[in-house]
């Protein structure tokens, strides 16, 4: 399970403990600290919704309205006050809202650089994606890259460990993780566009984005690792659909 579909179940039932929800937990503290947080969110929304009824609610509406047929006199009724106390309600559940790290449940804002989120989605991700090797032939890879009108023109020269869709900032991506020269890759194809290349170095690995077509080909290695050269050799082999 990936960690868009972790939280994505987490979200919409915060207290589900299937058996895969729960080896997601156990594999990832990020993911076990999410599952805490929506868990302790729920319970305060609980809360906050739990209004008890007055035991004298019904003789209270029947005397209401009874003093408003009889002397048409406009009073505050239960009902009103009721309204009042559910807008009261809503409007302390919009604080506990407010109160939540949604830095851990929502991908980073729009004009986060295409770097930045490749970053953080590495780090997010390291210690789910470290442990797997699914030894991913190159002809699943081109199917992966098809949403992305781009295909592999000949066999992929690195061991694939990982390959996988993914959230990637407001769009969607092409994840994978392959052996480079020095230490394990990261590659993200996504259709989020980019003008020139870019190299960057942050948090001990380095990295580099380059345009293609309407997409961008983002690769994320160990500060150290020859990513430019990586990059010229995937770039030569991955062709447009048309």
């Amino acid at each position: 399970m990936d960690e868009l579909e972790f939280r994505r179940r987490i979200m919409s039932d915060p207290k589900e403990r299937s058996s895969e929800i729960v080896d997601a937990i156990k594999a990832d503290n990020a993911n076990s600290k999410f599952a805490e947080d929506a868990l302790e969110l729920d319970a305060h929304i609980a809360k906050a919704m739990a209004v008890d009824v007055p035991e004298d609610l019904v003789d209270r509406i029947l005397f209401n309205q009874t003093s408003y047929s009889e002397y048409n006199v406009v009073r505050p009724s239960f009902a009103r006050r009721a309204m009042a106390t559910a807008a009261s309600v809503a409007f302390v559940f919009g604080l506990l809202v407010g109160q939540v790290n949604w830095g851990n449940i929502l991908v980073p804002p729009a004009q986060a650089s295409i770097a930045d989120i490749a970053i953080k989605h590495v780090m997010d991700e390291k210690p789910f994606v470290g442990r797997i090797d699914e030894n991913v032939p190159s002809s699943q890879i081109s199917a992966k890259m098809m949403p992305f009108d781009h295909k592999l023109g000949t066999h992929f020269p690195y061991h694939v460990y990982y390959l996988n869709h993914c959230g990637f900032g407001s769009e969607n991506a092409l994840h994978m993780v392959f052996q480079g020269e020095k230490g394990k890759v990261t590659l993200f194809l996504t259709s989020m566009p980019t003008k020139q290349a870019v190299d960057f170095v942050q948090q001990g690995m380095a990295g580099i984005v380059e345009p293609m077509g309407n997409a961008s080909l983002i690769l994320v290695g160990e500060e150290g690792e020859n990513v430019a050269k990586i990059a010229e050799n995937i770039a030569n082999i991955i062709k447009p659909m048309s």
